[in-house]
């Protein structure tokens, strides 16, 4: 029985990480065709009409599709999160203000683990790209999204790519990853296991390979940071800092070379660590007063 409860939420688990990636396709499509009847009415339009809407909307570039799907998902997310939860659903999602001290603390992580990202993403993408799976592998899939964002930013407004890649990523994902799926397996398999099984669904989601892989170390800081401060707002927090930065740093072309190398990953992962041990310390000393 117990065997047949934990296969059951792992299938849940799944679900859920593909029922977030239809679900934002599904606003998309909705959001197109809505465009489409606003500007032909309820007669289809052909092809050459289609793409004439599109370059003049400037759809490629603006976006405006991006940035309606990361927020227009969460209008279907949050109720299908408290039809499963309950009425409670904000309670038991750990809906409280963070303390302060929770605050700065999970602020002073978001650096470390940006840069602990980026160097698994380039050691990931040579791998991909010159490794032995090279082969296995085309072209759109050895490229990832963040070379894509890199030759596209130009010229985009700041705001809509604080909206767009941002905001709406940390709050749809935070949700679906930490308040539901993460808080789910853990309560089945344990802080350890459960924490592993959300970090491999959470980079699944980011689909390509070395952006998925480059996901994995803030999966568990997110993952640590929710079960030790339990709200959500927290790893929400922190998820949108990190988005944030990165969004900045390409938009700007500030992007630096750090070199990938042990002694500097192994610095960053100790620092980081003496974060996590020294909120860990605090925290027992905020619980006792």
């Amino acid at each position: 029985m117990k065997q047949s409860k934990r296969l059951w939420s792992i299938l849940e688990a799944c679900l859920w990480t593909c029922s977030y990636q239809l679900l934002q396709g599904f606003v998309l499509v909705t959001f197109l065709a809505l465009l489409i009847t606003a500007g032909y009415g309820f007669t289809w339009p052909s092809q050459s009409e289609m793409m004439d809407l599109a370059l003049e909307l400037n759809l490629d570039r603006s976006f405006l599709l991006i940035g309606v799907t990361s927020l227009g998902v969460l209008f279907l997310i949050v109720p299908l999160i408290r039809l499963r939860l309950g009425r409670n659903f904000r309670k038991t999602m750990g809906w409280r203000t963070p303390r302060h001290e929770e605050v700065i603390f999970a602020l002073a992580t978001v650096i470390p683990i940006a840069i602990l990202g980026d160097l698994l993403y380039e050691v990931s993408r040579s791998w991909w790209t010159t490794g032995p799976m090279q082969h296995l592998f085309s072209q759109a899939m050895q490229s990832s999204s963040l070379d894509y964002l890199r030759s596209t930013l130009e010229g985009v407004s700041f705001p809509v790519l604080i909206v767009a890649l941002a905001l709406g990523p940390a709050i749809g994902e935070e949700l679906i990853f930490r308040g539901v799926i993460g808080r789910g397996l853990v309560q089945r398999f344990g802080p350890w296991t459960g924490s592993i099984i959300t970090a491999v669904l959470f980079a699944f989601a980011h689909v390509s390979p070395s952006h998925a892989i480059a996901t994995l170390p803030i999966a568990f800081l997110l993952q640590f940071l929710y079960i030790k401060t339990g709200t959500i707002w927290i790893p929400i927090l922190v998820h949108f800092c990190n988005n944030l930065l990165a969004v900045s740093m390409m938009r700007f072309d500030f992007v630096p070379e750090i070199p990938v190398s042990p002694l500097i990953a192994s610095g960053f992962l100790a620092y980081l660590f003496t974060i996590l041990a020294t909120y860990e310390n605090r925290r027992h000393s905020w619980m006792a007063t």
